[in-house]
């Protein structure tokens, strides 16, 4: 999130995220970070698989944070939905604890956003891995994608406020696979849970994502992610991470102004 002393703020993230790694027993060779401040994506891949038919997404920096958009797709049955999103190249998961806020979406749109997780193959028709997102219908789930089509492996109903900001942890040690959303103003208990098992794919990379979920397949979408994480769990700290112990890290954040994208209640 913006503040009026970024760099003083950026030094005690710092300080705070090496305490924060030293406690979950990783390396920060083993750990992804970004806030977005520097208003670029680089040391990610971004991922466009309708880019040739329907124009490419826009990937953008409103306040500091990372707004991913996909037009309509021009051909659903085809193509399949409008889709866009975001990895990080640098590192394969197997285990891995996967973190970040969601500052702004376009509730307007039927769309769903979230994370990657052991993705490989990335492309049109053959992106493989684990996702776990959010859905403007009114739901978390945790999802098993073959090929870009997914099978869901989890869910829980709940439905966001546009008028708040939020913090999603995905976690995997082994084959299960837990999905859990945090009102961002209070980190100790989570909103809502969604769970899964699944041991299709042993690893890969990380990510955001954003995708059309209208039943047509022909809406857009766009949604603002901020302070991403990803690293790899001990096994005797994943429940650190699950009931929010995380906020410690980017505990200066503070929510943005939101009169980039049209919301509603």
């Amino acid at each position: 999130m913006t503040t009026p002393n970024p760099f003083g703020i950026r030094i005690a993230r710092l300080v705070v995220l090496g305490l924060f790694l030293a406690g979950l027993g990783v390396s920060n060779a083993l750990a992804q970070t970004d806030d977005f401040n520097d208003g670029n994506d680089t040391g990610w891949t971004r991922y466009d698989p309708l880019s040739t038919f329907a124009g490419p997404s826009t990937f953008s920096f409103p306040s500091g944070g990372y707004r991913i958009q996909s037009a309509a797709s021009p051909n659903p049955g085809l193509l399949g939905p409008g889709r866009a999103g975001s990895v990080r190249n640098d590192q394969s998961y197997s285990d891995f604890a996967i973190v970040f806020d969601l500052v702004d979406w376009n509730n307007t749109q039927d769309q769903a956003f979230g994370a990657l997780a052991r993705v490989s193959q990335l492309g049109l028709g053959t992106t493989d891995g684990y996702a776990f997102t959010y859905s403007t219908d009114g739901s978390i789930d945790i999802s098993r994608i073959n090929d870009e089509a997914p099978t869901g492996l989890g869910s829980a109903a709940i439905t966001l406020s546009t008028a708040n900001d939020y913090r999603f942890v995905f976690t995997s040690i082994g084959s299960v696979l837990v999905g859990q959303v945090f009102n961002l103003a209070d980190l100790s208990t989570p909103l809502a849970t969604a769970n899964g098992v699944d041991a299709t794919f042993a690893s890969g990379v990380s990510g955001l994502v954003v995708f059309d979920n209208s039943p047509t397949g022909t809406g857009a979408t766009d949604a603002t992610f901020d302070n991403y994480f990803a690293t790899v769990p001990e096994p005797s700290t994943v429940g650190l991470l699950l009931v929010g112990g995380v906020g410690f890290f980017f505990a200066a954040a503070r929510r943005r102004s939101r009169s980039s994208q049209p919301t509603s209640s």
